[in-house]
C-alpha cells in the first residue's frame, strides 16, 4: 500500500512538472513584444495556457513582431511561420478570425484553436476578460505559429491575454 502511494505521488509530482508554459519563461518572452506589468493570472497544464498581463498604460506591442494593415498581408506572415499582429482597422480579434477562416479554413481553425484551447484554463472572471478584450475593434490580435499561440492585447483594459493550447 505505501509503495503504491508513493508511487501515485511521484506521478502527481511529475504531471506537475508538465505545464505547457512556466510563468517566469512567458514573461521573458513576451516582454520583448509588449511592457508588462503585474501578473493579473497565470494558469498552465498540460493542455492548455491562460494568462492575463497588466500592461502600461498606453500599451503596443513592439516592432519585433511583424505588423499586418491588411488581412491579406497577415495571412501570408503567417504562411511564412512569422507572428504577426493583426492590424487592420476597424476589426476586433473576433472578427479577424472570422475573416482569415472565411479565406482559408485550414488556416483560420488554427487561429480559432489557439483561441479556444485556452479557455480551459481559465476562472470565469478570466473568461469575461477574454471575451470582452476578442469583441473589442481597439484590441489587437498576435497569433504565433510555432507555438500556436495567440496573445489579445486589450488597450481599454491596459491587459495582455495569452490563450494556447497543446495541439
Amino acid at each position: 500500500m505505501i509503495r503504491l502511494l508513493t508511487c501515485l505521488l511521484t506521478a502527481l509530482a511529475l504531471l506537475s512538472g508538465c505545464a505547457l508554459d512556466k510563468e517566469a519563461a512567458l514573461r521573458a518572452r513576451l516582454s520583448a513584444w509588449v511592457e508588462l506589468g503585474e501578473t493579473f493570472f497565470f494558469e498552465s497544464s498540460m493542455s492548455c495556457t491562460a494568462a492575463v498581463f497588466h500592461t502600461a498604460e498606453n500599451p503596443r506591442i513592439t516592432s519585433l513582431v511583424d505588423r499586418a494593415r491588411s488581412l491579406n498581408t497577415g495571412m501570408k506572415m503567417l504562411e511564412a511561420g512569422k507572428p504577426v499582429v493583426f492590424a487592420v482597422s476597424g476589426k476586433s480579434p473576433n472578427a479577424v478570425t472570422e475573416d482569415i477562416m472565411s479565406r482559408n479554413l485550414p488556416q483560420g481553425l488554427g487561429v480559432l484553436n489557439s483561441g479556444l484551447a485556452g479557455v480551459g484554463c481559465m476562472t470565469d472572471l478570466v473568461k469575461s476578460v477574454y471575451y470582452q478584450a476578442i469583441r473589442n475593434p481597439a484590441s489587437n490580435l498576435v497569433f504565433v505559429p510555432e507555438t500556436g499561440a495567440m496573445l489579445v492585447l486589450d488597450k481599454q483594459a491596459m491587459a495582455l491575454i495569452y490563450v494556447r493550447g497543446n495541439g
